[in-house]
């Protein structure tokens, strides 16, 4: 099959010729069951769950052919479609280790999702410090060498988790991680979610993890690549140290048995845009990124974080919050950014971001940049000063073990529950460790 051919969409197209009595789920029937304007009748014609066509087993069923094609356009041995968004997929990851009662490195900025794997799959954390940029209040990319001294410290080690891109665009060294971790046969997991676009940037000088030597890379492709929200894939990029039906089964554990076939659609026509274009959206951006950034270094009070990501934009003003900064852009000119903390906010650039685009955003940062220096004292600086930096905590328990004791117990001495706050979703508290 060609790079741009769409299994799931053909055996569709092929149902939805024949105008079928509908005696099937969903309830819907393909059209709105009330008087609601939002919801087309087109949207609810596509919805539809593994009607004929669809219920073939093996690698004559669509969806296992789109997969396929995915996995070929990418080069991995298998791309598994994602309807429950990359969080699945990180937690299949750990459970497919099959490691039970093993330790696992992570990296102490991964997703809460990572740390609901290590309970379900009974995996003991060794927790990996990251940089943590204080004046920025971001966590910054991981050291390879520390890993090196944390493999060296411990036995029993069966995986080690890492997130790059970071939410803010901080990217690691994969290839000397992959390689340290392979030394000492270790898989290598990367939490990619915030990083599809990089395939798409390599004539800049960007790779993406699964070209940099991993063994399986989880990517959002709804926030990096185009697709409908709360769709992912997980590209198992070689056969080392996992196979595609250990992560079959693994998926299948924690996965709904009616997926999707909106987002199944949407992954697979968002792979067919990128064969067909090669992915040019990315570098027709660039320009417009890189006058966004020049527009905000020529002022005076706001600064840029020179991340690694060219899509991820990440400023401060020296006086005032992000937060205070990032509700002045949305109250006042309705400008919504990703996410913002005490020292700055972070804006990721999508696929309709042009020059109106960085115009608004320009005339908006001036006008408050004349605001702010008409205040002077800045708003909330005491909390601006405040340390931010995430601790490793004291552990007491296990995850698995603290979470399970934790039903209807509340006089235990430490945390039961994952506590992390998305975005960026990165823990503040975690079970087992000390309260």
């Amino acid at each position: 099959m060609l790079d741009n051919d769409t299994p799931i969409y053909n055996t569709l197209k092929e149902y939805l010729s024949k105008s079928p009595l509908r005696m099937h789920v969903p309830f819907h029937n393909g059209f709105l069951i009330s008087n609601n304007k939002i919801i087309s009748n087109e949207i609810c014609n596509l919805d539809i769950s593994e009607v004929s066509g669809y219920d073939i087993e093996g690698k004559d069923n669509p969806i296992f052919q789109s997969e396929k094609i995915t996995a070929d356009y990418f080069g991995v041995s298998h791309s598994f479609y994602l309807t429950g968004g990359a969080s699945i997929g990180l937690i299949a990851s750990l459970i497919a280790l099959n490691k039970y009662g093993k330790k696992v490195i992570l990296a102490r900025n991964v997703h809460k999702s990572v740390i609901n794997g290590v309970i379900l799959a009974g995996l003991t954390p060794i927790w990996l410090d990251v940089n943590f940029l204080q004046e920025w209040g971001i966590f910054g990319s991981v050291n390879s060498e520390t890993i090196k001294k944390l493999i060296s410290e411990n036995k029993d080690i069966c995986g080690c988790v890492i997130v790059s891109p970071t939410y803010e665009g901080m990217i690691s060294d994969i290839k000397s991680i992959s390689e340290i971790c392979h030394k000492n046969e270790i898989p290598l997991i990367v939490d990619e979610a915030h990083g599809g676009h990089l395939f798409f940037l390599n004539k800049q000088g960007f790779k993406s993890s699964i070209q940099l030597g991993t063994d399986l890379v989880i990517q959002s492709w709804h926030k990096s690549l185009g697709s409908l929200t709360q769709s992912g894939v997980l590209h198992l990029v070689n056969k080392d140290f996992f196979d595609y039906q250990d992560l079959k089964r693994s998926l299948d554990l924690v996965s709904s048995t009616s997926p999707s076939f909106l987002l199944l659609l949407s992954l697979e026509q968002t792979r067919k845009y990128l064969s067909d274009t090669k992915g040019y959206i990315f570098n027709s951006l660039l320009n417009k990124i890189k006058s966004l950034c020049l527009i905000i270094n020529q002022m005076k009070n706001f600064k840029l974080l020179e991340s690694n990501d060219p899509f991820k934009i990440y400023f401060k003003h020296k006086n005032i919050s992000g937060i205070d900064l990032a509700y002045d852009l949305y109250k006042k000119y309705s400008i919504e950014i990703e996410s913002a903390n005490e020292k700055g906010l972070l804006m990721l650039i999508g696929n309709a971001f042009n020059d109106d685009g960085v115009n608004k955003i320009k005339n908006a940062l001036q006008n408050l940049e004349i605001e702010y220096a008409s205040r002077g004292m800045p708003r909330h600086a005491s909390t601006m000063k405040n340390s931010l930096t995430p601790q490793i905590p004291e552990f007491k328990t296990t995850p698995r073990e603290a979470f399970l004791k934790g039903f209807r117990k509340n006089d235990i001495e430490y945390e039961k529950e994952v506590y992390a706050p998305c975005p960026p979703g990165y823990a503040l508290k975690i079970p087992g460790s000390k309260t």
